[in-house]
């Protein structure tokens, strides 16, 4: 009876260690094959935004129908605008992030952070992370 005991319990537990868990790692590497390989076209933007007496928003159109962005499978990335770079996604503070490295025209480096709000096979919607002021929230679809 004891050896069954500590059979069962050894068992139990060595079930409990190896019981597979959401990680970072599967975390990212769902969202970036959730990302890769389409065209994003910019639907629009929403900023919030404070008057003197009153929160405002402001959803922006711009762009919509012209505007797309491509993340590869290699981890590099095209827009529409012209600007090539790389990018990552990461788990920062348990908040999903797409990390952008860029070269603009003149080839200046940028680098551009978004906490991603949700991502699905056909809607991608990020946050720009700012160090002042307000985010502003992308929403994209998948055509």
């Amino acid at each position: 009876m004891k050896k069954l005991y500590i059979l069962l319990l050894a068992a139990i537990t060595l079930t409990i260690v190896s019981c597979n868990k959401e990680t970072a790692t599967t975390q990212t590497d769902l969202m970036n094959s959730m990302l890769t390989n389409k065209n994003w076209y910019l639907d629009y933007s929403i900023t919030a935004g404070q008057t003197s007496t009153t929160s405002v928003v402001y959803k922006s159109y711009v762009g919509q129908s012209t505007y797309f962005v491509t993340y590869l499978k290699d981890g590099s990335t095209k827009d529409s605008d012209g600007l090539t770079g790389i990018y990552s996604v990461e788990v920062v503070g348990n908040q999903s992030q797409l990390h952008v490295q860029l070269k603009t025209a003149n080839g200046n480096p940028l680098e551009v952070i978004y906490n991603i709000i949700s991502v699905g096979g056909l809607n991608l919607v990020l946050s720009k992370v700012v160090s002042t002021g307000t985010p502003t929230q992308l929403y994209f679809t998948s055509k």
